[in-house]
C-alpha cells in the first residue's frame, strides 16, 4: 500500500461496517475545564480536517456508518457524514453506566452528560441482521474508551462484515484498526 494513503494499514473500498471516532474540536469556556478536554488526551483535529477526510473511500458500495459524537458536534456529524457521501439514517444513545450498573454523570455546560451519540448512516443498502435499539447502556472507563456493548451490537447487526474501526483506541478481534493511539487500551483477547 502507498505510503501516501491516509488509513494504511486499512484497504480502500473494502468496508461494509464503518466504525469512525473522529478527534473532535472542541472550544473550552475556561482554563480550568483543560485537563478533561479531548485535547488533553489525543491530538484533535479541525472541523475542516473532518469534514474532509476520504471516509467514503474506505467503503464498499453498501456500507453502514456509525459515527460517534457529542452533543455539541451533533451538526459537523451530520455534515460529515453528508461530505463523506453517506446519508444520514438515525442516531443511537449510549446512556453511561458505572460498573455497578448506575448512570454514570459526566461534565456540561448546559446540561451535564450521561450519554454519547452515534449518528447512523448509510452508503448504497447494507444488509443488517439486526436492527438495534436507540438507547444501550455500556459501561464508562477510561476518556473516549468506547463500551464493549456497543461492539457487541455491531458483531450482532453485521456479524459477517468487513469491519473497520478508525480513530481506533484498542483492537478488537474480527475488526481492522486505524489511528495513532490503536492498543492505547490493550490487546485483543
Amino acid at each position: 500500500m502507498s505510503s501516501s494513503w491516509l488509513f494504511d494499514p486499512l484497504l480502500p473500498l473494502h468496508y461494509e461496517l464503518l466504525v469512525i471516532d473522529p478527534p473532535w474540536p472542541f472550544e473550552l469556556y475556561g482554563p480550568g475545564g483543560a485537563k478533561k478536554s479531548a485535547s488533553a488526551h489525543y491530538q484533535t483535529m479541525s472541523e475542516a480536517q473532518i469534514l474532509n477526510l476520504p471516509i467514503g473511500h474506505l467503503a464498499s458500495a453498501d456500507c453502514l456508518l456509525y459515527l460517534w459524537a457529542t452533543a455539541t458536534k451533533l451538526p459537523l456529524a451530520i455534515a460529515s457524514v453528508e461530505a463523506w457521501g453517506f446519508v444520514y439514517r438515525s442516531f443511537m444513545i449510549w446512556r453511561k453506566t458505572t460498573a455497578s450498573g448506575r448512570m454514570r454523570w459526566g461534565t456540561g455546560y448546559r446540561v451535564r452528560s450521561s450519554g454519547e451519540l452515534v449518528v447512523v448512516a448509510t452508503l448504497g443498502n447494507p444488509r443488517q441482521a439486526y436492527a438495534p435499539p436507540t438507547v444501550f447502556d455500556g459501561v464508562a472507563r477510561e476518556h473516549s474508551r468506547k463500551p464493549d456493548e456497543f461492539y457487541a451490537i455491531c458483531d450482532r447487526v453485521m456479524p459477517h462484515a468487513r469491519r473497520a474501526d478508525v480513530f481506533a483506541r484498542e483492537r478488537r478481534d474480527g475488526w481492522q484498526s486505524f489511528g495513532d493511539q490503536v492498543g492505547k487500551f490493550g490487546e485483543a483477547a
